[in-house]
């Protein structure tokens, strides 16, 4: 691109949600490591090579990744089966979701799923002229869909399969494909997905926990719980930087996850509002972004990437808050891990691209099916 538009109303919401969210990181980590500032230090080196891939990708016109779709997905099923077949073969126990380079390692659902999001809105927009046959169509989507959800799921990682799921099927929803026809894949999903967790101890016992009455809050409740009272702790306006005692005493590793209950606690609801409210002015922006994109293609990958990062953060809080089921999904932007933070720079990124790109004068589609002034 020979000018770039910078739209400075979403540079601002991630500036302050990525320097806040520092801050309320850095105050949940002191005292993880014996050196205080360990996590913010390498919070920050991801942070820096974060920004530099948000630059190249906003410079890099998003509708080069449509040539180079079958790429896209040949890369996806070869993280997906290389993370399972490294794990094996070296022995480990753990769960199969990082793939390590010498001392480099990377959760492989979060590129995953910024790779399905750009492989489906360019076959959605490639299609959209023949998908009401069903069969030649819409099926190969959903299988295509439903193989990566499982290889994905099986590392076990039910909660970034299913997210990946539901990210796919409002890029359906938006593409055009039958409301009756994504019904019923929604469907099937959600057997599946119970019966694997069935399936799975651990899993079963976190939608049990989530669903009981009688949480015994000393082991299996023991995370919500005292995330629960970390945010009654903060009360109206907090109790100050630096001054939670949960994160302290009570939760483990505070600045992953849970994050969210410190920032409740220190800032309070005032605070927690203000970042809430900085996610929902993102997700805004970016249909706004969406609303004003040239075609359907850059509408759909707009909107997948606004979605991805505004329901990550919305999981991620109604765990904290006890709305939802423990996943283990991060709060993007803020919570520590440098997978999570490069694969949503990289979408960011994207996301500045297409702006910058409407921004140049390029004729508005007849495709364009959002309303939304913002």
């Amino acid at each position: 691109m020979k000018t770039f538009h910078l739209d400075k109303v979403l540079f601002f919401i991630v500036i302050i949600l990525f320097v806040a969210g520092s801050v309320v990181m850095y105050s949940a980590s002191t005292s993880q490591n014996p050196d205080s500032a360990h996590y913010l230090k390498r919070h920050l080196l991801n942070g820096s090579i974060a920004i530099m891939l948000g630059i190249i990708f906003a410079r890099f016109p998003h509708q080069y990744f449509r040539p180079l779709r079958y790429v896209i997905l040949i890369g996806i099923y070869l993280l997906l089966l290389g993370v399972l077949i490294y794990n094996k073969s070296m022995g480990l126990n753990h769960p199969a979701r990082w793939l390590y380079i010498g001392s480099f390692s990377f959760q492989v659902a979060d590129f995953v799923r910024l790779g399905m999001i750009i492989f489906i809105s360019d076959y959605l927009h490639r299609n959209q002229h023949k998908l009401a046959d069903f069969k030649k169509s819409v099926l190969p989507a959903f299988i295509l869909v439903a193989s990566v959800v499982a290889l994905v799921a099986i590392q076990p990682d039910l909660s970034s399969s299913l997210m990946i799921m539901m990210l796919c099927l409002t890029l359906f929803y938006l593409g055009n494909i039958q409301i009756s026809h994504i019904s019923a894949f929604l469907s099937l999903g959600s057997i599946a997905a119970m019966v694997y967790a069935w399936t799975n101890p651990y899993m079963w016992q976190r939608i049990t926990t989530f669903l009981s009455d009688n949480v015994d809050v000393a082991n299996e409740g023991f995370q919500v719980h005292h995330s629960l009272m970390g945010l009654a702790h903060g009360g109206l306006g907090g109790v100050g930087l630096g001054n939670s005692y949960v994160k302290d005493l009570f939760l483990p590793e505070p600045h992953t996850d849970f994050v969210f209950s410190i920032l409740g606690e220190e800032f309070g609801f005032i605070g927690s509002l203000f970042f809430l409210s900085l996610f929902l002015l993102l997700f805004m922006r970016g249909l706004r972004i969406a609303r004003n994109s040239a075609d359907s293609f850059s509408m759909l990958l707009a909107i997948g990437i606004s979605f991805s990062v505004f329901s990550f953060a919305m999981v991620n809080i109604g765990v904290v808050t006890g709305f939802l089921p423990t996943t283990g999904l991060p709060l993007p932007l803020i919570s520590y891990g440098g997978s999570n933070l490069l694969a949503t720079s990289v979408m960011l990124g994207i996301l500045f691209n297409i702006s910058s790109n409407n921004e140049s004068g390029k004729v508005l589609s007849a495709e364009r099916v959002l309303n939304i002034d913002f």
